[in-house]
């Protein structure tokens, strides 16, 4: 006796080549930190944000904050820019949505 209901239906679901998703998982380990949160919901409130702003808002020492922005820098989350011996960071244009509906998901507020 055959009892379809004890089968899977076996759908001919398309192959995913999962190397395409390289970038968004590193991305995502990185976001995975409040610290980096936070500096991202800052950085979002003001486009672009010198790193030396962001120690005394995080209350972190900055060699913490650096090393943070770095990782989210590294990773392509954020771009940097030279001014003279100070970095502004902001979010890469590419990643803008992505933050926007992490930070919209975080908010408590």
């Amino acid at each position: 006796m055959n009892d379809d209901a004890n089968y899977c239906s076996l759908r001919k679901i398309d192959e995913v080549d999962s190397e395409k998703y390289e970038d968004l998982s590193k991305i995502m380990g990185v976001v995975g930190n409040k610290s980096r949160i936070a500096i991202l919901e800052i950085i979002a409130k003001y486009d672009s944000v010198c790193s030396c702003e962001l120690q005394p808002a995080m209350n972190l020492p900055q060699p913490t904050v650096t090393a943070h922005l770095l990782k989210m820098y590294e990773v392509g989350l954020l771009k940097r820019r030279e001014e003279w011996k100070f970095s502004y960071y902001s979010i890469d244009p590419r990643y803008e949505s992505l933050v926007k509906q992490i930070l919209k998901t975080s908010s408590t507020d």
